[in-house]
């Protein structure tokens, strides 16, 4: 068995590949399905984390994360073609032809026009997520031109039903069988917990059993001889590999000068609040580092202009400098939001 994975997986799994969720909307309901209720059935945008308002928004997330690459996911995607044409002509236009461009859908409306037109906006791969009655849709794609494969989660007591689909793609020259682990969350538990589904020992996330249904199938291919290359994508891989090396992407080009980032791209400083009557606009933050005999660089204004921000290592000079003065130790996800998931204050 071939051992190879997807080109959108390569970039995936360097953090390269920006997130591009056009639509909420799709006419199947899976029961393992991940939408949160702000984007199932939601016919809203998302760039990674940012809801998109307008179409510069894309391109500057793109931008925040170095993007090599862009997934198009929903819902759905085909329900809303003309969206999906327009944003992989916009992302190759300023990007260029080498910004590789993956798309997800069920296939249920696939068709031989639409194919085409994904073709000629500049679509690189698609992945399939298909009833049985849809998988002509994945042969209909090859002879379009298209690099093209499935990808399917690894449903515990499932496999003989995957070995069926992997003999399948095999007959058909398709490229790739993606696999990927099974996982609760608060949208999906109790569907879940009704079909008798439980976690994985240790996890949050993982349902146990989804790990050996995949292994098996991957033994029983490469057993049988099968050149159809199998990727098998755990949580733990989109968590700890895939998240991590994103935010690392995004936290070196959106890092404020005064903030460091470690290495899960998780951002640290220090904020200052000059108490009642403090100045904490930008000609605090200039006497401040003046106080400190630090250059300007080293303090800012937080956005909210609430208090002044400064790097950790310079507490003890913050101190002396502003005696006064409220210190809180932050650590922040470098999105667009700015999670904070840590405070020390002082």
């Amino acid at each position: 068995m071939v051992v190879k994975i997807p080109r959108g997986c390569e970039i995936c799994l360097r953090g390269a590949k920006l997130v591009l969720f056009v639509t909420g909307v799709c006419d199947k309901s899976c029961y393992y399905c991940p939408l949160s209720e702000r984007r199932r059935g939601i016919d809203a945008v998302f760039a990674d984390e940012v809801e998109v308002e307008k179409d510069l928004e894309v391109i500057l997330e793109a931008r925040a994360i170095d993007a090599e690459g862009t997934g198009v996911t929903g819902g759905d995607p085909i329900l809303r073609m003309q969206r999906v044409v327009k944003y992989v002509r916009m992302l190759k236009g300023f990007f260029g032809e080498d910004h590789h461009v993956h798309l997800y859908t069920n296939g249920r409306h696939v068709t031989r026009e639409s194919l085409l037109r994904l073709k000629e906006a500049g679509v690189d791969e698609l992945r399939f997520h298909p009833e049985r009655k849809d998988w002509p849709k994945i042969a209909m794609a090859k002879d379009a031109g298209f690099v093209a494969g499935a990808e399917m989660p690894a449903i515990p007591g499932e496999g003989k039903p995957l070995r069926e689909l992997v003999e399948y793609l095999s007959g058909i020259g398709a490229d790739f069988l993606n696999l990927n682990q099974l996982e609760f969350c608060s949208q999906n538990a109790h569907q879940m917990k009704q079909r008798g589904f439980a976690l994985e020992k240790g996890s949050m996330v993982s349902v146990e059993g989804s790990m050996e249904t995949a292994e098996s199938v991957v033994r029983w291919a490469s057993e049988s001889g099968m050149d159809m290359p199998i990727h098998y994508c755990s949580s733990s891989v989109k968590d700890a590999v895939q998240t991590r090396m994103r935010l690392m992407r995004r936290g070196k080009n959106v890092a404020r000068p005064y903030e460091t980032m470690d290495g899960e791209g998780v951002l640290s400083k220090l904020t200052v609040d000059m108490g009642r009557g403090g100045n904490h606009s930008k000609g605090g933050a200039k006497m401040l580092a003046r106080r400190m005999g630090a250059p300007a660089w080293a303090v800012g204004v937080h956005p909210s202009g609430e208090y002044l921000e400064a790097p950790s290592c310079m507490r003890d000079g913050v101190v002396k400098a502003a005696p006064q003065a409220k210190l809180s130790s932050v650590k922040e996800y470098p999105t667009v939001f700015r999670e904070r998931f840590r405070v020390f204050s002082s």
